[in-house]
């Protein structure tokens, strides 16, 4: 599954060579189901590869990982000398990529779920709506809304009540 996304043998030892590399293809195969765009898997397979190396160099592994290892990831790229690192690029890919990678690993079991002590609140009525018209006007699927819609509660939360400020 890998293949699709990359050509170059040697890209493709490197990834399935890493402490990522056993589930490597799985992520592959659940980015292209999910129907994320071609640049954007490319981009969350290296995170997730890098992301099992920046686990194995903190003396950890994959199935230890938790939701905080996606911002302690994040910020290690200020500062990051990985030898798999891709030249240390860090975005919104990246972060994103590293938590859709850990999410696939809990999905199939190598990772444990996080059992929430407080009950999730629905989503805002805002986020819904915009899911709405992205399916009714702009005719978006699934997976696009999806993409799209995602993180969209979180902005309405960290605009707070008066988001003129």
């Amino acid at each position: 599954m890998l293949e699709t996304y990359f050509v170059a043998p040697k890209t493709l030892r490197r990834l399935r060579a890493g402490p990522s590399g056993p589930y490597i293809d799985g992520f592959a195969g659940s980015l292209e189901q999910d129907g994320f765009s071609h640049a954007c898997a490319i981009r969350y397979l290296r995170a997730a590869a890098h992301l099992g190396h920046f686990v194995q160099r903190q003396g950890r592994m994959l199935m230890d990982t938790d939701s905080s290892t996606a911002e302690a990831f994040f910020r290690h790229f200020g500062a990051c000398d990985c030898p798999h690192s891709n030249g240390g690029k860090r975005n919104h890919h990246t972060y994103f990529g590293a938590k859709r990678y850990r999410a696939y690993l809990v999905t199939i079991g190598v990772c444990q779920d996080e059992a929430k002590s407080e009950q999730p609140s629905p989503e805002p009525a805002v986020v819904i709506a915009f899911r709405h018209w992205l399916r009714k006007h702009r005719g978006a699927a699934d997976g696009a809304v999806k993409q799209y819609g995602r993180g969209a509660e979180e902005l309405i939360k960290a605009l707070g009540d008066d988001p003129s400020v």
